[in-house]
């Protein structure tokens, strides 16, 4: 593992020379009251893609954005989990406040139509991507324990940002600037994969905290927007915030790539989201 030197990155984005691509990941570990279509161990990695000719724009506008938020709020990161649920830096911000930060992100991404690529696995299927490669998948890879749906899902999905880079006008010749948000490795660790240097600058995967890399702010809405949809959409019955919120973040219009839109009626009782509709499309496709 390196540690590479972040503001050279960023310098490189501002100068609109890469892609910048942001990734965090989504779960609902310690929640009581997931729909039956959500399984326990299941794993979500996502990515926000955004292209050389709008990453400089966005790491201005960006900026500007934490500025308001202080100075509406107190905070200093869009941390939407935090907003819906009105702790830690939001407690005191009330509901209406807190709405309108989602619909402030809802209009960013319906403006630039960031490509987001989402993977998922849970452990169904895990095991069954594992009986379909009959042994042909390793048991781990450096840094990667491929027994576990976390891991297995944040590789398929560098596996699936290697084929959208491959398919980018400017291929081989620009490539990105990956930025995972901390957790998963410590802030300041990057990962050297030889597969993705074709693709990845160095080849390196870099995990970093949201308030140093504060792009990684957009791919936590992406995930908690992908996340909060299928909860709500799972349930019997869904109440008036619920309803709100499914409104907002469907103005989002987000970009996802390998998740098929569904259009439904918010009136409805019942679940308006099956098992089938939290797991895109399998690794293959």
């Amino acid at each position: 593992m390196d540690r590479p030197k972040y503001q050279d990155y960023i310098n490189e984005l501002a100068a609109g020379r890469a892609y910048g691509i942001f990734i965090d990941d989504t779960g609902s570990p310690g929640l009581t009251d997931t729909p039956p279509n959500y399984l326990p161990g299941r794993k979500s990695w996502v990515a926000v893609i955004v292209p050389p000719h709008q990453i400089p724009e966005v790491l201005e506008q960006f900026n500007r954005a934490l500025h308001t938020l202080k100075e509406a709020t107190g905070a200093t990161e869009f941390h939407f989990t935090d907003i819906y649920s009105g702790r830690k830096e939001f407690k005191s911000v009330d509901l209406q406040t807190r709405l309108k930060l989602f619909e402030f992100m809802a209009f960013i991404f319906s403006q630039y139509q960031f490509p987001i690529i989402v993977q998922t696995f849970d452990p169904v299927t895990l095991a069954d991507i594992r009986r379909q490669s009959a042994g042909q998948m390793p048991d781990r890879l450096p840094e990667f324990d491929f027994s576990r749906e976390e891991d297995t899902a944040l590789f398929f999905l560098l596996i699936r940002l290697k084929w959208f880079m491959e398919k980018t006008p400017e291929f081989p010749n620009v490539k990105a600037h990956v930025f995972i948000d901390e957790g998963y490795k410590k802030n300041g660790v990057g990962i050297k994969i030889p597969t993705f240097e074709t693709v990845f600058c160095d080849g390196l995967v870099c995990f970093a905290q949201s308030s140093g890399i504060v792009q990684i702010q957009l791919a936590d809405f992406a995930a908690f927007a992908l996340n909060r949809s299928q909860l709500i959409g799972g349930r019997d019955k869904r109440n008036s915030l619920d309803l709100r919120l499914l409104q907002i973040l469907s103005q989002a219009n987000l970009n996802f790539l390998n998740i098929e839109k569904k259009i439904v009626s918010l009136k409805q009782d019942g679940p308006i989201i099956t098992l089938d509709d939290t797991r895109p499309n399998s690794p293959k496709t």
